[in-house]
C-alpha cells in the first residue's frame, strides 16, 4: 500500500509557487538543479525537506540541500511515473523480470542503468558545480552504512516517503 500511495502522489504531483521560491532560497546557486528535475522529483524532494524540519528542530542548510537534491541524478533516465513505478516494484518483488526486460529492451535498459546510478550520477553533477559537501552525502543516500550522520538524517526523512 505503501508503493501505491507514493505512485499517486508522484502521479499527480503539484508544486506551488511558494514552495519553489522556499526551495530556491535553501539552494541559493544550487537552485537550478531543483527548478530543472521533473515536478513529481520536485515535490518528492520537498516532502523530504517537510519531514527533515519534522524530525529535527533545526536541520542544517547542507541537510535541507540534501533532502531537496537527493534524487538529481534520476531526471537523466527520463523515466515516466509509470516506468519508475514498475521499476521499483519489479525490482522489489521480480528482479529476474527486471533484468530481462533491461536487456531485451536496450533503451530501457541504458534508461535503467542511469536510474540505478542516480546517486552517483546527481553527486557527479554537485560535485561539478562546487558543492563537494552536498555531493558527498548525495553519494552516499543509498548506502547501508553510511560514514556521514547527515547521511543517516536524509535516508531517516527519505525513508518515510
Amino acid at each position: 500500500m505503501r508503493r501505491v500511495g507514493q505512485f499517486w502522489r508522484h502521479a499527480s504531483a503539484r508544486v506551488t509557487p511558494e514552495e519553489r521560491a522556499s526551495a530556491e532560497r535553501i539552494l541559493g546557486p544550487l537552485a537550478p538543479f531543483f527548478v530543472a528535475l521533473p515536478v513529481n522529483d520536485q515535490r518528492h524532494g520537498l516532502d523530504v525537506l517537510e519531514t527533515v524540519t519534522d524530525l529535527e528542530a533545526q536541520p542544517s542548510p547542507l541537510l535541507q540541500q540534501a533532502a531537496l537534491l537527493h534524487d538529481l541524478g534520476k531526471a537523466e533516465a527520463h523515466f515516466s511515473v509509470v516506468e519508475r513505478s514498475l521499476t521499483v516494484v519489479l525490482k522489489a518483488v521480480a528482479p529476474m523480470i527486471l533484468q530481462a526486460v533491461a536487456r531485451s529492451r536496450p533503451a530501457f535498459g541504458r534508461r535503467y542503468r542511469i536510474y540505478a546510478e542516480h546517486a552517483r550520477i546527481g553527486a557527479e553533477r554537485l560535485r561539478a558545480a562546487g558543492a563537494a559537501d552536498l555531493a558527498a552525502v548525495v553519494a552516499e543516500h543509498h548506502a547501508t552504512d553510511p560514514q556521514s550522520e547527515v547521511t543517516r538524517r536524509l535516508q531517516r526523512a527519505d525513508g518515510r516517503n
